[in-house]
């Protein structure tokens, strides 16, 4: 009877353990099988959900309610800026009235509600943002709208471009009008109306 060489023996138990554990892994692999547990390492940064509630861009916004459209009823004023910095964010200015309708919708770069009466530093975010933060707050204060739209004593010039005389004389000869003002830059001066004939805001004089 021969003799077991019992080195070989255990080298060979040992290769085939080895063989059948690698085959073990790959065939979970290969099956998608994952563990249940993922351990985050330190470096990781865990992943959001997909269904996430994204954080709101609105910087700054101001709201009123104020007579427009109907002397009756009251519209919604909104002004508000989103983006990364108030200086170089966007402006959304919109009017709606009381039944939910959309009656001036106007968007403009915020560095435009810097007006000749800004005297800081243009390089100082904290005296822009400052500027700027006062404009949306003053935007529809109560100086900023008056009725009649337009005075009695006010003559019609023509500027075709925004308005035609008819509608011009429409909302001068409604006593009840009311007009509301602002400003984007230094020069362009916007005063802007509801004409009831064309069912929407019109800007009936535009200036410096």
């Amino acid at each position: 009877m021969k003799k077991v060489n019992t080195p070989f023996l255990l080298l060979l138990i040992g290769t085939l353990f080895l063989v059948y554990s690698c085959g073990e892994t790959v065939s979970k692999k290969e099956s998608g099988e994952t563990p249940a547990v993922k351990e985050i390492k330190e470096t990781e940064e865990p992943r959001e959900s997909a269904s996430a509630t994204k954080k709101s861009d609105i910087l700054i916004e101001n709201k009123v309610l104020h007579a427009f459209s109907d002397p009756s009823k009251k519209d919604e004023f909104r002004i508000a800026i989103s983006g990364k910095s108030l200086l170089k964010g966007k402006v959304l200015f919109t009017i709606t009235n009381s039944e939910g309708k959309n009656l001036l919708r106007e968007e403009f770069d915020a560095n435009y509600l810097l007006g000749y009466d800004f005297t800081g530093n243009i390089n100082s975010k904290k005296e822009t943002d400052a500027f700027i933060q006062k404009r949306i707050r003053e935007f529809f204060s109560e100086d900023r709208f008056n009725t009649p739209a337009i005075e009695e004593d006010v003559v019609f010039e023509d500027q075709s471009y925004y308005i035609d005389k008819e509608t011009w004389e429409e909302v001068k000869a409604n006593k009840q009008s009311i007009g509301f003002y602002y400003l984007l830059g230094s020069e362009d001066g916007r005063h802007i109306a509801f004409s009831g004939k064309k069912g929407k805001v019109v800007m009936f004089y535009n200036c410096c």
